[in-house]
């Protein structure tokens, strides 16, 4: 058997192609990472709509019913709002940390 000696030249060139190639993937999966953390705030924030649409509702039922909107409503509306915001601004590559389940609720 006769053995091949290798080039270091074709040595490098096999490293710097696996180089490469590992950092276009690392590119790959943060952008298929971010692409799913962009659809699960808008899922979210969509959700949250929701239920300030149906806290809304309730609002204008207690109002005509004679009494004060409560303010824990008004404050957690509020909030919600803020909530939606952030997830929408995160979704929209405005801002980098990622809102409530991962990070801290609106006061």
């Amino acid at each position: 058997m006769v053995e091949k000696k290798k080039s270091k030249s074709s040595n490098t060139s096999v490293a710097e192609s696996q180089s490469s190639d590992d950092k276009f993937a690392l590119i790959i999966m943060n952008f298929v990472i971010d692409a799913f953390y962009s659809v699960f705030f808008i899922v979210l924030a969509y959700m949250a709509f929701w239920i300030i649409v149906v806290l809304s509702v309730l609002g204008f039922i207690v109002r005509a019913v004679g009494s004060e909107q409560p303010d824990d409503l008004k404050g957690f509306t509020k909030r919600l709002t803020f909530f939606i915001s952030e997830c929408l601004n995160f979704s929209s590559n405005n801002i980098k940390d990622k809102p409530f389940p991962f990070g801290k609720f609106p006061d």
